[in-house]
């Protein structure tokens, strides 16, 4: 899927969704690489556009999520200049994986200012929490 098919970026505003995809960085990964480590500090957010990844914690996996969905959220919300949230569980490939990925201005700039994504951020984050 291209990033402006990503159900999380439909519900956007035309210019919004405009902008914001031509912001999208796209990166794949080969079965299973590791996309994030538990405790490593990253900002950037995550649409997976196709394939699946699998969450865990500690060594617990807790979820797995395919094309359409999205990770990294806490992470890339603005804490504040030079400061930067520990991931709170490893991202590992479970298929080759293509991810559109957003840097957290990007993001924050969009989580601020349009409440149709922002609250798809927090309906989904409730579900997989």
């Amino acid at each position: 899927m291209k990033p402006a098919e990503h159900p999380l970026v439909i519900v956007l505003p035309e210019a919004v969704r405009a902008d914001l995809v031509a912001q999208v960085r796209r990166v794949s990964y080969s079965a299973g690489a590791v996309i994030l480590a538990e405790g490593t500090l990253s900002t950037d957010f995550f649409l997976i556009l196709e394939g699946a990844v699998e969450i865990v914690r500690g060594d617990d996996g807790v979820a797995t999520l395919e094309a359409g969905s999205f990770f990294g959220e806490l992470g890339a919300q603005d804490a504040g200049p030079g400061y930067a949230m520990a991931r709170n569980a490893t991202v590992r490939a479970l298929t080759a994986v293509e991810l559109g990925v957003l840097d957290e201005a990007a993001f924050t700039a969009v989580f601020r200012s349009v409440p149709q994504f922002r609250d798809a951020i927090h309906a989904t984050s409730h579900r997989q929490a």
